[in-house]
């Protein structure tokens, strides 16, 4: 049966679909099938195995998980939307509960679809970078213990952490903001959107918060050079944790998210009056050269800045980070 023109014509006006040919949105309805849903009628379970998704046409859903006091909503999507494509990724149960809202029109698919999807190079992008950070906002915390003996907790930087990090960097001292971003003006809203809008694989990024998760103590980034096996690190501290041992830990979580995403090679540009940080990468083995004056190159194999973490808070940081680079590289495209 030949697809329906006026359902094509609807797929084509969705932003994630933009860019789209009509022969490619042709071969995406093959492998999809249409359907409706009144309110209140549950699509998928929280648990179930996760063999579809939904494209919504119009309409709004419910996304919702079980908690203690019962059913805690996390979003709301409405037309234009993809609902469920994690589970049809990670080959997965369901993490969350899909409820129709109001009266819903939609498109479902499993991973068929999911592969016409992921052919379309634009759509492609879009998809990487939503199921990425779909994933990193599910990750729990991890427990790290620095060298002072105290606990923190370690996650992936979301962008939801936009306003949180641009207050962190405005606090920063005249000196911290000159050895992270090697001026002493604040940087622009537009690096700092940079800073923030990250994919998870060619750019990671992990936010230590202290014990109860309320405060965000340091940052941590690499950012891949193009076609290279290589990414340059950087590293913001809040004033007043420094010392700590935060540093050498927040190397080693990068060490651990790089090697997952096939990196094998840290770089960082430190100002050669940054001793502490020196020594940080010493630790990790790194070999320095200047590189201009006052600055040093700095290179790290990967490798030996993930060993500088404990063997369980390596694994369980691994683990924290393995499904966010699968469905970042789609690799079943």
């Amino acid at each position: 049966m030949p697809p329906d023109p006026a359902v094509r014509d609807e797929l084509a006006a969705l932003t994630l679909l933009a860019g789209a040919s009509p022969a490619q949105l042709d071969a995406l309805l093959h492998e999809m099938t249409p359907g409706e849903a009144p309110p209140g009628q549950v699509l998928g379970r929280q648990g179930e195995a996760g063999r579809n998704f939904w494209l919504v046409l119009s309409g709004r859903m419910s996304v919702s998980v079980e908690a203690r006091s019962g059913p805690v909503t996390l979003a709301e999507p409405g037309a234009g939307s993809i609902v469920g494509e994690l589970a049809v990724l990670r080959d997965r149960p369901r993490t969350a509960t899909v409820t129709a809202l109001t009266e819903c029109r939609f498109l479902t698919g499993g991973l068929a679809a999911m592969g016409r999807l992921v052919d379309i190079d634009p759509v492609r992008a879009r998809l990487r970078l939503l199921a990425s950070r779909r994933l990193a906002e599910d990750i729990r915390p991890v427990k790290v213990e620095i060298r002072d003996g105290s606990t923190l907790l370690l996650r992936p930087l979301l962008p939801s952490d936009r306003s949180a990090f641009h207050s962190a960097v405005r606090a920063m001292s005249p000196e911290s903001r000159r050895r992270r971003f090697f001026a002493l003006r604040d940087p622009s809203p537009a690096l700092v959107d940079y800073l923030v809008d990250i994919d998870y694989v060619d750019h990671f990024a992990w936010v230590a918060l202290d014990a109860a998760g309320r405060h965000g103590l340091a940052t941590a980034r690499y950012i891949r050079a193009v076609g290279s096996g290589e990414a340059e690190v950087a590293f913001t501290t809040v004033d007043g944790q420094q010392g700590r041992g935060i540093g050498t830990m927040m190397l080693g979580a990068l060490g651990v998210a790089a090697v997952e995403a096939g990196i094998s090679a840290l770089v960082a540009y430190v100002l050669g009056e940054n001793v502490a940080m020196r020594k940080v990468f010493a630790k990790a083995g790194g070999t320095s050269r200047f590189e201009e004056p006052g600055v040093i190159l700095v290179t790290v194999d990967a490798e030996r800045a993930a060993a500088l973490l404990e063997p369980a808070a390596r694994d369980a940081l691994r683990a924290a980070v393995t499904d966010v680079v699968t469905a970042a590289s789609i690799a079943l495209a």
